[in-house]
């Protein structure tokens, strides 16, 4: 199974929209521990933390920020029998007090939900995850042929999204100092958040600049 071409996500009713499950850490409580922790009340999966994909930072006025991690969570070898033997997917048991319902969703599904279009925040967000869930498919694939190839080798979309990424470059505020190497580690791009006022900054692999 590749645990990255599909994500759980559970519902958000405030926007009637799908997310990924989250939550606040507890006091004194690691980002990896807090990220299974959560994926474990919210859907019943247990999973290994593997790593930041990237970090969001809000301001919230003048004496608070809040930062959000984005986590890829590996899930247990132990539901690779049901699915690659018997077929089966694998069941979700949603947290009663909090979550509504639970789903597998196509990654790409996700991304394209109508709260995000117009935010180039969140659409570098999603990227992210579909260029995760991208190269999960060619490492599971071998790199076959048939498997998904990272949106830089997507020649096919190379002419219809050049206007798009001009303007999306255009919104963006990257906080790498100029003439400073950022082979490696993260940077910071400031990028509205589109369906409502202000900006957020976004932190990702600097290979995406």
């Amino acid at each position: 199974i590749v645990t990255s071409c599909f994500c759980n996500w559970v519902t958000s009713l405030a926007k009637k929209l799908w997310k990924m499950p989250t939550g606040l850490t507890d006091p004194g409580e690691d980002i990896p521990d807090a990220a299974v922790r959560e994926l474990k009340e919210e859907t019943g999966l247990n999973g290994t933390f593997e790593k930041i994909l990237c970090i969001r930072q809000a301001h919230m006025g003048s004496s608070k920020s809040d930062m959000f991690f984005v986590c890829l969570v590996r899930l247990h070898e132990s539901y690779l029998h049901d699915v690659l033997n018997n077929g089966k997917e694998i069941e979700l048991r949603p947290q009663e007090e909090e979550i509504l319902m639970a789903s597998w969703m196509d990654v790409e599904d996700y991304a394209m939900q109508k709260v995000w279009q117009g935010s180039p925040l969140y659409k570098e967000m999603n990227d992210v995850l579909i260029d995760t869930a991208r190269e999960a498919i060619e490492k599971q694939r071998g790199g076959n042929d048939n498997g998904y190839h990272g949106k830089q080798n997507d020649e096919n979309n190379n002419d219809d999204l050049s206007s798009k990424n001009l303007s999306e470059q255009s919104q963006t505020q990257s906080l790498a100092p100029e003439g400073v190497a950022t082979k490696g580690g993260l940077v910071g791009k400031k990028l509205p958040v589109g369906f409502r006022p202000g900006s957020n900054t976004i932190y990702v692999c600097s290979s995406r600049l």
